[in-house]
């Protein structure tokens, strides 16, 4: 079962697109086909990435100055014996993207 998606809907057509207002038709080359593809591809993933920071904007809250936040340690770099995650504390925002975290480890 095959699902169709709003890009898979918008396909562009090289052959339209080399087609100028008057009605005649141009040769456009393999090369400039990919350079339309590739722009229109581009296009696509930044409008994606938009809609993504957003969505995750509304999910989460910004994290403020002095509150904990747990960190997950992805399994490809922690032994068997390893925490799934970390605890660590907001000490600096920078950017209001980047954070400064401080933690401690428990021995």
């Amino acid at each position: 079962m095959e699902v169709e998606t709003e890009v898979q809907n918008n396909k562009i057509d090289p052959e339209a697109i080399s087609k100028p207002p008057d009605g005649t038709t141009a040769n456009i080359s393999r090369a400039q086909k990919m350079k339309v593809f590739r722009e229109a591809a581009r296009e696509g993933l930044e409008e994606q990435a938009k809609k993504m920071k957003a969505t995750s904007s509304k999910k989460f809250q910004r994290p403020t100055v002095g509150q904990n936040v747990r960190i997950k340690i992805p399994d490809i770099d922690r032994a068997k014996m390893d925490p799934r995650s970390i605890i660590a504390v907001i000490t600096d925002i920078k950017d209001e993207e980047f954070y400064d975290l401080l933690l401690s480890w428990v021995n």
